[in-house]
């Protein structure tokens, strides 16, 4: 299967899982997968990083998890910073999650996240850690140069 391909079916089921608290027309226009992420994720030999419907399934249980204090701001229009779109990528010891924001408008787009006992929708939505994208977290996580 292609690379693209396999991106279009992350997108799609992606977009099901958060059609629970997004829009479809928020969804559509703000939805996106680093390509760096998807074009070398399946190859990377990390085994704390997630073949994508791993990612899919911690996705869903994280947001699950944290959706009601989500849906409670929402309602009361108070949706805050951290309040978007992410992917859960891989994991760490008992209680790490590496989230890798997929949501275009926030300024945090493609950034991986640390995140220890926490996820951005809890109430304790602090990192320990943040990458600038995908290619620097790799490179200084599993010293693993990704060309471009």
């Amino acid at each position: 299967m292609s690379e693209e391909k396999k991106g279009s079916e992350l997108i799609d089921q992606l977009k099901e899982i958060y059609s629970v608290f997004f829009d479809s027309e928020y969804i559509t226009k703000n939805l996106a997968i680093p390509k760096l992420y998807i074009d070398s994720i399946e190859t990377l030999k990390a085994e704390e990083l997630f073949n994508q419907s791993s990612s899919l399934t911690n996705t869903k249980w994280g947001i699950e998890l944290y959706g009601n204090e989500f849906l409670d701001r929402k309602n009361l229009n108070n949706l805050g910073i951290n309040d978007k779109i992410f992917l859960s990528i891989g994991e760490w010891g008992s209680n790490h999650q590496f989230l890798m924001c997929c949501d275009k408008s926030s300024q945090d787009f493609g950034k991986i996240f640390d995140y220890n006992d926490a996820h951005p929708w809890s109430a304790s939505n602090d990192w320990e850690v943040q990458w600038i994208d995908f290619k620097a977290f790799i490179k200084d996580e599993y010293n693993i140069d990704i060309e471009r």
